[in-house]
């Protein structure tokens, strides 16, 4: 089996915004200026920002917002660019309000889709149409910070339950979806049926048990605010009819801070071999995993993405 929750851990989508009261647009107004008029505009400590900056994945110090504030130094490293995004967003300024004033001769090149989603990092046109059937297209309305991915296998070598728990961020204001998909790669023709834990409910589903695509709308407790996190756990029952599974799959749309996979085998079936692999930015790489003396394996990777990662093992 071949299975990936289709999440998107981009950097949020970036749409216009009010300045807040106390910031002025100044055409001319220079980077540390407009920081600082903005981080005082917004009422925010710099430890507050700190903090946030590291939940969404890209940690700047104290010291080092404080330089960027005095102009002491400026950002320059793509890794430092991103931080700009997320420091619009959190000090909610209009996109480029920060980024813009940088200049540049200082600002290195920033590719284009780190500022936008994308597709699945795998050739599933019947997934994305999947995907699509429930409003979720190329940018979504939450991005994922980490993902525990477990995966629970029976006496018989059958995987029964795939139980997930994300942990997101609102890359807008009243975000309150995230999609789930699940892909057979050998379909039996039954249906896969998710079902929401902690955190979250079930809403819209999209069910294809002859092509094996099941694609879910989870929908969060209450809408978040913008750049708000919030935890959410949902478990997919699969199939009944499965054949012997020997693979599990998450598929990656962006960055995350931390991604968990665990295999829990049953202690009467055990595989002879096991083995985590990625196909990331193009790269493939594969290492091998010990069971001895256990029965569960987990791959825990972290600034990982995007691209696929699993665990695969033989009989």
């Amino acid at each position: 089996m071949t299975a990936g929750d289709a999440t998107d851990d981009a950097a949020p989508a970036h749409r216009r915004m009010d300045r807040p009261a106390g910031v002025a647009a100044r055409e001319h107004e220079s980077f540390p200026d407009a920081l600082r008029a903005a981080i005082t505009a917004s009422g925010r400590s710099l430890e507050s920002l700190r903090r946030r900056l590291e939940e969404r994945g890209t940690p700047v110090s104290i010291a080092t917002l404080s330089y960027w504030q005095s102009g002491r130094s400026h950002p320059q490293r793509s890794a430092s660019l991103r931080a700009i995004l997320h420091l619009e967003e959190l000090l909610q300024v209009p996109h480029g309000h920060l980024l813009d004033r940088i200049g540049p001769r200082r600002k290195p090149f920033l590719p284009h889709d780190e500022l936008t989603a994308t597709r699945l990092p795998i050739d599933h046109p019947e997934a994305e149409r999947a995907l699509a059937e429930l409003g979720f297209g190329s940018l979504h309305d939450v991005v994922d910070v980490t993902i525990h991915d477990t995966l629970d296998v029976d006496h018989e070598g059958v995987a029964r339950v795939r139980t997930i728990r994300n942990v997101v961020r609102a890359a807008k204001a009243g975000a309150q979806r995230l999609p789930a998909l699940l892909t057979l790669d050998v379909p039996s023709g039954e249906s896969a049926q998710f079902q929401a834990v902690s955190g979250c409910s079930v809403g819209r589903e999209v069910s294809r048990p002859t092509i094996g695509v099941f694609a879910a709308e989870l929908v969060l407790d209450r809408p978040l605010r913008l750049g708000e996190t919030a935890a959410a756990e949902h478990r997919v029952m699969l199939p009944r009819d499965l054949g012997s599974n020997q693979c599990i799959e998450y598929y990656l749309l962006r960055e995350v801070t931390e991604l968990v996979i665990w295999v829990r085998f049953s202690p009467e079936r055990l595989p002879a071999r096991v083995e985590s692999y990625s196909d990331l930015a193009g790269t493939k790489a594969s290492s091998p995993i010990r069971l001895t003396g256990a029965t569960s394996v987990q791959h825990v990777l972290h600034r990982v993405g995007p691209g696929v990662v699993g665990i695969r093992w033989i009989w």
